[in-house]
């Protein structure tokens, strides 16, 4: 079982690379690998695929998926959600490295990929992404209205709802709020606790597992 959902889509068709992938990342994250540019191209444009938080994709692998996915990125006008994007690729040329961070990568990683460089940088990026989701707080659970909600309880609840299943690891929470600063590590209990209160009349909890919270309706937790 991994250590949260976030949904990691790997475009690559090198079966070292793909095993590299599944053994450092598979352990943390759910990995979905394409070795073929047609999948990746029907997956990403599916409405009734799960969108991944990000991609890992070589251009050498792509075959053309990848201006695809630009071309999609840059033309949807917000119509179509991308996921974010780290090009992982041999080719240790300078200006091929800005090329693809200005077209709207966020990485650009060398193979032969390091394993302590790909999943620091595979943190980083969802961090950043989290960071960003948590911008657009939410007050509503399911169409219900959750009354009072500290600014700390908005962004605690829109990061449950902006993740699968509605659950995320204790390390996830306490980072996507508090990344610059540092705080007593029971503070996020405090918050959670108020949290609780205010969805509980609503038929909502919040429960813990091995260090994971989950949100969910009261008859759907698991005893």
């Amino acid at each position: 079982m991994t250590a949260n959902s976030d949904l990691i889509w790997v475009l690559d068709n090198d079966p070292a690379c793909i095993l590299l992938y599944q053994q450092t990342l598979g352990l943390q994250y759910q990995v979905r690998v394409f070795d073929s540019q047609d999948r990746f191209s029907e997956a990403l444009l599916s409405s009734t695929v799960t969108s991944p938080k990000l991609i890992l994709a070589d251009p050498e692998s792509s075959k053309g998926a990848l201006a695809e996915y630009f071309k999609i990125k840059n033309d949807c006008h917000g119509q179509i959600d991308c996921p974010e994007l780290i090009v992982v690729s041999r080719i240790d040329d300078l200006e091929l490295m800005r090329f693809y961070l200005k077209t709207g990568a966020r990485d650009y990683i060398l193979k032969p990929v390091r394993p302590n460089e790909l999943v620091a940088k595979v943190e980083k990026a969802l961090l950043q992404i989290s960071n960003r989701e948590i911008l657009i707080l939410r007050n509503d659970l399911d169409g219900q209205h959750v009354n009072d909600l500290t600014f700390r309880e908005h962004q605690l609840l829109t990061i449950f709802l902006s993740r699968q299943e509605r659950s995320v690891s204790r390390d996830e929470l306490y980072g996507a709020i508090w990344s610059k600063v540092t705080v007593n590590r029971k503070t996020l209990d405090v918050h959670l606790f108020n949290l609780r209160r205010k969805i509980r009349p609503l038929g909502y909890d919040i429960y813990c597992r091995d260090q994971i919270f989950h949100l969910s309706k009261k008859a759907e937790q698991k005893m």
